[in-house]
């Protein structure tokens, strides 16, 4: 397959943390555009580490090292910049009180937030609030853990996407909205052949 049709690319790359045994070492992965990936393992195999460096959080190697859409992952800002790529992840719970930037604990409404999000297509936002069953009137500091995931969830939706990275995003979602959110990732790979989605799956946590 010619290099231009893959979305991820990650050639001999090494990693660790704090110089101990490499968790990563001479890894090579290449993703095809239009792949839905799951990521499964056992805790601390490097699933969530993987994910990070695919999203540019760490550096490895040099700059062909891993590459997305082409681009250097850590070094080409182009990627965020353009919102080719998009990774929602981070895991959070009642003592984290933001993702990114923006808070999801504060006395906020769900409809502040989503609505807070410059740029978006009403459309899809519509059919996201609708999709994730958000009330736009939940006030995001007293909302379930199930809740406030949806609303993260949405928001990180927003924009649409050429590279998606989700890690455990479904892990606070009841049945019902896992399946609906798993069938919209279907319907995004299908209408736009572009876009690779790599799942990090809850197995083996």
């Amino acid at each position: 397959m010619e290099e231009e049709s893959h979305c991820i690319q990650v050639n001999g790359m090494q990693f660790s943390y704090d110089y101990k045994t490499p968790l990563f070492f001479d890894f090579n992965l290449n993703i095809s555009a239009g792949s839905r990936c799951l990521l499964v393992g056992a805790n601390g195999s490097g699933k969530t580490t993987l994910l990070r460096i695919l999203a540019g959080k760490h550096m490895v190697g040099g700059r062909d090292v891993v590459k997305v859409l082409n681009f250097s992952a850590f070094h080409d800002t182009n990627l965020v910049c353009n919102g080719d790529l998009a990774y929602l992840g981070e895991s959070w719970s009642k003592a984290v009180g933001s993702a990114g930037e923006l808070p999801l604990q504060g006395d906020f409404s769900a409809e502040h937030m989503i609505f807070g999000v410059e740029g978006v297509d009403p459309i899809r936002r519509e059919k996201l609030i609708e999709l994730l069953d958000i009330d736009l009137q939940w006030r995001m500091h007293k909302v379930s853990d199930g809740q406030r995931r949806r609303v993260q969830i949405c928001m990180g939706l927003l924009h649409p996407y050429k590279v998606l990275l989700l890690d455990e995003v479904t892990v606070d979602l009841d049945v019902v909205a896992r399946m609906d959110l798993l069938e919209f990732f279907r319907e995004e790979c299908e209408k736009v052949m572009s876009t690779d989605l790599f799942m990090h799956s809850c197995m083996g946590n």
